[in-house]
Parts: structure tokens; C-alpha cells; sequence
């Protein structure tokens, strides 16, 4: 029942969980991070289970990963009628399966032309393939990526991100270079959205002209970062686009975290109308298994066998996208997500201008963050606010200073309610108790 939920009747880390939570620690690599000390026995929709019988309201939606939550029946039906069959096909033979799911992707990616696709198993692969793609395409080595993005932990994929929450081994140089990351709630160069005509861009041009000038082969664009979730307006995408057709590049947007249908339409390019010449995802579009796609305009994908890799993907995971893509059309859960998203803004946003902070976000991806703390105090703050709402059972999760609201596309309605209620509650609570010890 909705009504006793969530529900804490145990220390999480009691019991059998502290026995394998201290197993973990002792094998598992120090970089293996695990964000709650949660040992889970099932998921059941927006509802995580843990070991001890404890019952938790999911608002990060599996982390981003979980578009359906946990164990929807269609893509469960899925992955069982696969792995009765074809589990174990290797990728250089054909199934029907990437077929239908090439197809049901070349109907709504928001690529220029006719669409290819490439299936490999995680989404730091795509990346990696996109920015091979785009050098070959182009003759050109340099690509453009942004402060405050994150494109994946694979070598060339961790080159390009350049956000403040990794630690990496310097770029190289002659290949990425970085340029002015957008955050319209907290604007680099200190100007007002509403009348910005993408300044950021600006420098970001002089950056590319002074340091690979002739030499740019594309603009990798992480549309919506989760760090600064606030959408870019109008014009800073008009802006984008008049940079890439100036410096001849192509345009790569990772979607990883906003498709699909995260943002109340498939793709987060949709909100603009605008045309990517490469889409990459990941494991979202799989219900959470290991899966990267890449789309992309037909001759950017005209490599020969040898030239790259061939295609991966496991056909399980390829499954469980199909019935994923399926599930959120014959659910209509696009126009859910902007309708909740909305409501969301609308009620978490009222309440934050009268504590102090910030809501940004678009659709079922929103943000919360302080106004006006220094870095270390917001990520104080944030780090409170989602730790107390763990102890009463409500999974949020924040980077940096920001506070993600992210759940499953298809949470019921009382489920969120109460999570709202939890979060109302809670950061109302820590933002007075801050201000009266600032006083």
C-alpha cells in the first residue's frame, strides 16, 4: 500500500547487508562508488526492497537508467522470450531484433538525412566511435567539447568531458578543445539568458579560431548537463547552429541522460527542432542493461568492416530496448513526462524561491541548487538534504551542489506525491536550520 510507504523498519546496513556491504569494500575497486549503502533484493516499479525488508521511494529513477523503473512487465516478458532463444547470438550475425530496433530509432532520431545506426555495449563506446566517425568523415583531428560535461569513462570519451565531479589524466591537447560550458541559471559570463544571444558561444569560437584554427571536425554537445539541468533558450541553439555551419563541423549530442523521452519528447533536440548530424545513448534506452547506440547521418557511417569494430550490442540488451521504445509510445509516456514535469516545476519551484533556491529542468529532468552559496557550502547543503531524505527512505541524488529530481517516466501518481511531500519537508527544514546558524 501506498500509504506506508516509504518504509524504514531496520537500519539499512544491519544484518546480512552489513555482511556484504563489508565484502564489497574489502574485493570491489576503491573507484567502485556505491551512492547509497543499500544492499537491494528487488525493484518493483519506483519501489527499491532492500535485504532488511526496508522500502524506498525511488526519485532517480535507477539513476537516470530506469526509464520504466524496476521490472516492467514488458520488458521483463522481453529478456525471458531471449533468453529462452537467442541470449548468446553473437553480434556478427543478424537478428531480427536490431533490425526492429534500428528501425523503430531511424523513426524519431532527430538526425539530418537518412539514419545508420551502431549498436556497441556501453554508451562511453559510441562516443568513442563518434569521434573516430567524425575525423574520418571530416579530415579534420580537432572536436569542441564544454566545461561541465561528462561523456563517459573510456579514453576518448573521458577526454572530452570536462566536468568538475571526475579526475583524469591531462587531455591531449591537439585533439579536444575546451570551450565555454553553458549554465543559463548561473551564466558564465554573467548575463541574462532572456537576452543572451549565446556569448558563451562567442568565446567559445575565439578558443577553437586561436587554438586548431581550419581544424575543427565537430561540436560534441551534451544538450542538458546534470550538473546545470536548466534547458539552453532559443537562441543560444540558433547561435550553435550558425557556429558549427562557420566552422564547418559536424554536430555530435549525447543523450545519454535525456533519451529517451526524459525531457517530455523523445530527444531533448526535439524541443528546438533541431538536427544533430550524430545522436548517442546508453543504457536508458535498455531499461538499465548495458547498451550504447549511435545514430547517425548515412555517410558518417560508411567506414569499411575494417575500419572499425564491427557492431556490438548483446541481443539481450537490444531486446530490452525494443520492448523499452514500445512501452513509453503505447504508454504515452513522452506527454507524461513534460505534463509531470511541469507539475513538478511548478510545486518544488514555488517552494525554492521562498527558501533560496533554484528549480531548473525540463520535463522529468530537474534540478535543484542554492542561490548564492559558495561551492562548498551549496554542496554541504545538497549533500544534508539528500542524505536526511535517505534515513526516511526517499533515494535522491546530487552532484555537486545541484539535487536531481529524476524519477521513472511512469512513477504513479501517489508514489510521487509522497516523495514530494518528503522532499518539501525536508529541505525546508535543513534551508531554515542554515539560515538561523548564518544569522
Amino acid at each position: 500500500m501506498v500509504s506506508d510507504l516509504p518504509r524504514i523498519s531496520k537500519p539499512p546496513t544491519s544484518g546480512k547487508a552489513e555482511r556484504i556491504i563489508s565484502r564489497d569494500i574489502e574485493l570491489m575497486a576503491r573507484s567502485c562508488r556505491r551512492r547509497f549503502p543499500i544492499v537491494v533484493k528487488r525493484i518493483e516499479g519506483s519501489i527499491i526492497f532492500d535485504v532488511n525488508d526496508n522500502a524506498y521511494i525511488d526519485f532517480t529513477g535507477g539513476f537516470g537508467m530506469l526509464p520504466l523503473g524496476g521490472q516492467h512487465p514488458e520488458v521483463v516478458e522481453a529478456v525471458k522470450s531471449c533468453l529462452n532463444s537467442s541470449m548468446t547470438t553473437p553480434s556478427s550475425l543478424y537478428t531480427e531484433e536490431a533490425v526492429e530496433l534500428a528501425k523503430e530509432l531511424a523513426r524519431i532520431a532527430p538526425i539530418r538525412g537518412d539514419v545508420r545506426m551502431l549498436f556497441r555495449d556501453s554508451p562511453s563506446e559510441v562516443i568513442d566511435v563518434a569521434a573516430k566517425a567524425v575525423r574520418w568523415y571530416s579530415g579534420k583531428r580537432v572536436i569542441l567539447s564544454f566545461t561541465g560535461s561528462y561523456h563517459g569513462s573510456t579514453e576518448e570519451a573521458l577526454m572530452l568531458s570536462a566536468s568538475s565531479r571526475i579526475r583524469k589524466t591531462p587531455a591531449r591537447i591537439i585533439d579536444v578543445v575546451y570551450g565555454v560550458g553553458r549554465d543559463c541559471a548561473n551564466c558564465p559570463v554573467g548575463l541574462d539568458p532572456e537576452k543572451c544571444r549565446g556569448e558563451c558561444l562567442k568565446l567559445s569560437r575565439e578558443i577553437v579560431e586561436a587554438a586548431a584554427p581550419g581544424e575543427l571536425a565537430a561540436i560534441m554537445l551534451e544538450l542538458i548537463s546534470l550538473e546545470a539541468p536548466a534547458p539552453p533558450p532559443t537562441s543560444y541553439m540558433e547561435a550553435l547552429g550558425i557556429l558549427a555551419k562557420d566552422l564547418g563541423a559536424l554536430l555530435v549530442a549525447n543523450e545519454r541522460f535525456t533519451a529517451p523521452a526524459r525531457t517530455g519528447r523523445w530527444f531533448a533536440l526535439d524541443h528546438w527542432n533541431f538536427k544533430a548530424d550524430i545522436v548517442c545513448l546508453g543504457e536508458q534506452l535498455a531499461s538499465g542493461l548495458p547498451l550504447g547506440v549511435l545514430a547517425a547521418r548515412e555517410e558518417l557511417l560508411d567506414m569499411e568492416p575494417l575500419d572499425h569494430e564491427a557492431c556490438g550490442g548483446s541481443v539481450l540488451s537490444i531486446s530490452a530496448a525494443l520492448a523499452t521504445i514500445r512501452a513509453i509510445r503505447d504508454e504515452g509516456l513522452v506527454e507524461r513526462s513534460g505534463r509531470i514535469g511541469r507539475n513538478i516545476m511548478r510545486r518544488i519551484g514555488e517552494l525554492a524561491g521562498e527558501l533560496g533556491w533554484r528549480a531548473h529542468g525540463v520535463g522529468m529532468l530537474i534540478g535543484m541548487r542554492p542561490i548564492g552559496a559558495d561551492r562548498s557550502a551549496g554542496e554541504i547543503m545538497a549533500r544534508m538534504i539528500v542524505d536526511e531524505c535517505f534515513r526516511v527512505g526517499l533515494l535522491l541524488w546530487r552532484i555537486g551542489a545541484t539535487i536531481l529530481i529524476t524519477p521513472a517516466l511512469n512513477i504513479e501518481e501517489e508514489i510521487l506525491e509522497r516523495g514530494l511531500e518528503i522532499l518539501e519537508e525536508k529541505i525546508s527544514e535543513i534551508s531554515r536550520r542554515s539560515r538561523a546558524s548564518s544569522a
